[in-house]
């Protein structure tokens, strides 16, 4: 591994992973993860752990070595907010008891770094924290928690990166308290409060209240928050530090069009230090997709982003800024045709600026091989003019036991170098995995990673909003992605004894094998007038191409997934018969490195409704209109007067005989309307319309004729 800021360096190493279940104590799980380089050790996640292990009426875990702990006690509805998890080398211990559940750490905060070879950078801070959560009725969870984060003042000022300016506290002890409500199924209230404790200077109280509906035509997510510099202080991240409001909403009046917007408006420095700079933006989105006839897909964003840098001893910098994007993409056969515009006005007093880019592209899949590219041609005015190319080639095939593939990119893209990136580094790959003979496996990679902007608080004070830094600690992007580059070479054998796991497959292989690769996964629900309940069977769909089938409880799941954004959707076009979508059928992730994204969807189930309409013998039965309401559905009756309609929804009808089609003469004796609750599992009753011919005796006028 090189690059242009180190020397080249070699690394090497083992891991070991085992599982065993103890009958009566628990599941016991082993990881150890070893790796040389120039003669200094470097471990990644190394831990030895104990679940579910029963003890005075309580199910206990117990973990030894490097663990992860989630920054938010209960479920956190929205996504515009960054949660670092809290990830330490040294112990935790975890009780459960119903809805009760208890946990106490200790350790030194690491910080995941490497792409192929993954290992643990340790930071001078020592995290502790005891918490306490609880669901203390059926639509409200809460929690409380307790946490210590404790350096040296020399550390503080030896690692600049790790600690940002301002935070120069060497000890801080924080409470919080959050809390999840929810009163009705699409309806979430999230609260939250967090203090420093011990007469901590500066004790800015931390609030967070927000409000989520999520309903599959509309739905809306507003939250206002107000973090002070020590909200939570993690070593590599600028959690915290900022306050005002964020809204979002989304609205599908119909399957093919949907319209959303959002809006924010935050600053920092809370605490009124004129030593550092007071930050300002406001940011808005609108914008709209929709599918259109023809197989064609557009959608069409307009960005809006204000920002201001006042003191510090800087000067001022304000800026303007704005960004349209429209998109036009069309299926055809096995080929997926885009084209993209984008505009991006940066209006800044020291260097005004416009891009424009044009990018046209296409994907081709089939069953063992894909390859796709796309082409941007980029043109920037204002002080100076610059023309540039940048290219995207993606590649895969599999055949037999060999699996090649490679994503590539070339150029300069500038617009991940604005305040509206999505990105905060970009990564090319080429490598080799083939599945040799006796169960050995071998593949050989190369990848390069480049920065896309400096990092430096202003820029995470924006970027950190969206996706641009994905979760990643600004310290690591920075330090793992400045133009380094990277050759890996790995041969293993897997080997099994007792009862095992079915033999992997080399898909499977390369997604332990690949680091920058993560997992989707998600739950497809069948929303019923009864409740909901796994959906077995249901077609997922991933960027158009991989599908995936749900099990018997409704899971499915993506793995060896590229990391970036995805779209997932229910495959329309395979979905059963006796389905229908809910909701929105496509929804776009993030797949971050060895991380696992989610995404949810829903289905309606539909029945069938069955009758019969009989007559007096040898009366015609054939023909009479069956209407079904609301909605201007209906059939006709066969030969035997029976009728159905197929692929109903759950919910009330109406059925109603069209008198006019009965055969001449013909009278109803029964009603002309039946109401049906149709329900999923339940059996309908008999529908039935009866009739009788009513014949009509002509006047019969006699006439006598007389003759003479």
């Amino acid at each position: 591994m090189g690059g242009s800021a180190q020397p080249f360096l070699n690394i090497t190493g083992a891991v070991v992973h085992v599982q065993e279940f103890l009958p009566g104590v628990g599941f016991l799980s082993c990881d150890l993860e070893g790796y040389g380089s120039q003669n200094r050790f470097a471990a990644g996640e190394s831990f030895l752990e104990l679940r579910g292990a029963p003890w005075v009426g309580h199910y206990w875990t117990l973990t030894g070595g490097d663990f992860r702990m989630p920054a938010t006690l209960v479920e956190f509805p929205f996504n515009n907010i960054f949660n670092p998890d809290i990830e330490a080398r040294g112990f935790r211990l975890q009780a459960a008891h119903g809805d009760t559940q208890y946990a106490f750490f200790l350790g030194e905060q690491t910080l995941t770094a490497g792409t192929r070879v993954a290992y643990r950078l340790v930071t001078p801070q020592t995290v502790m924290g005891a918490s306490l959560t609880r669901k203390v009725a059926a639509h409200l969870q809460t929690g409380a928690r307790w946490m210590q984060f404790s350096t040296s003042p020399q550390a503080i000022l030896d690692n600049p990166y790790l600690f940002p300016p301002g935070r120069t506290l060497a000890l801080v002890r924080t409470l919080a308290w959050q809390s999840l409500y929810t009163p009705v199924q699409r309806l979430k209230i999230y609260t939250e409060v967090s203090r420093p404790l011990g007469g901590t200077e500066p004790a800015i109280t931390s609030l967070l209240a927000g409000v989520a509906w999520e309903d599959p035509v509309f739905s809306f997510k507003a939250d206002y928050t107000r973090q002070g510099l020590l909200y939570f202080p993690l070593a590599g991240y600028f959690a915290g530090d900022r306050q005002g409001p964020f809204a979002e909403a989304r609205w599908r009046p119909r399957k093919t069009l949907e319209f959303y917007g959002s809006a924010s408006k935050y600053r920092n420095n809370l605490e009124s230090d004129p030593s550092l700079p007071l930050l300002t933006s406001s940011s808005t989105a609108a914008g709209a997709s929709a599918s259109l006839p023809g197989n064609l897909s557009a959608s069409l964003t307009l960005s809006t982003v204000r920002f201001a840098e006042v003191g510090g001893g800087q000067d001022p910098v304000t800026s303007n800024n704005q960004q349209i994007n429209a998109t036009l993409s069309r299926a055809i056969r096995r080929n997926t045709v885009h084209a993209t515009w984008r505009d991006i006005r940066l209006d800044t007093a020291a260097n005004p600026q416009r891009q424009r880019s044009w990018e046209a592209g296409d994907t081709y899949q089939t069953k063992h091989f894909s390859v796709g590219g796309s082409a941007q041609y980029q043109q920037v005015t204002g002080t100076q003019r610059r023309n540039s190319l940048f290219f995207r080639g993606l590649a895969q095939a599999s055949i037999w036991r060999l699996t090649a593939y490679g994503n590539v990119e070339v150029g300069n893209d500038l617009a991940n170098q604005t305040l509206f990136s999505t990105s905060a580094y970009r990564t090319s790959v080429v490598g080799v995995a083939v599945r040799v003979a006796r169960g050995w496996n071998l593949q050989t990679e190369m990848y390069r990673n480049l920065l896309n902007f400096t990092i430096n608080p202003a820029n995470i004070f924006l970027l950190e909003n969206g996706g641009a830094l994905a979760g990643v600690s600004p310290a690591v992007a920075s330090l793992a992605a400045n133009r380094q580059w990277s050759f890996y070479f790995r041969l293993s054998k897997q080997v099994r004894w007792g009862a095992g796991l079915p033999a992997e497959k080399l898909d499977q292989f390369v997604v332990k094998a690949a680091w920058l690769t993560g997992t989707v996964e998600g739950m497809v629900r069948i929303k019923a007038l009864a409740g909901a309940a796994g959906a077995p069977g249901i077609p997922v769909s991933l960027d158009g191409g991989r599908t995936a089938v749900s099990g018997a409880d409704g899971r499915y799941i993506f793995e060896n997934v590229p990391e970036g954004a995805h779209d997932v959707a229910l495959a329309l076009a395979e979905l059963p018969a006796d389905f229908d979508p809910s909701g929105t059928p496509k929804t776009r992730v993030m797949v971050q490195p060895r991380r696992t994204a989610r995404a949810d969807f829903e289905v309606l189930p539909l029945v069938e409704v069955a009758g019969k309409v009989s007559g007096p013998e040898g009366a015609s039965l054939d023909g009479v209109v069956i209407r079904m309401a609301p909605g201007n559905r209906y059939t006709t009756t066969g030969q035997d007067g029976s009728f159905r309609f197929y692929n109903v929804r759950e919910g009330e009808c109406i059925l109603a005989i069209d008198p006019q089609t009965l055969p001449e003469g013909g009278v109803l004796t029964s009603s002309g309307t039946v109401s049906v609750a149709v329900r999923v599992g339940t059996v309908l009753p008999s529908i039935d319309f009866h009739f009788t011919v009513h014949s009509t005796q002509k006047p019969i006028r006699k006439v006598l004729e007389i003759k003479r």
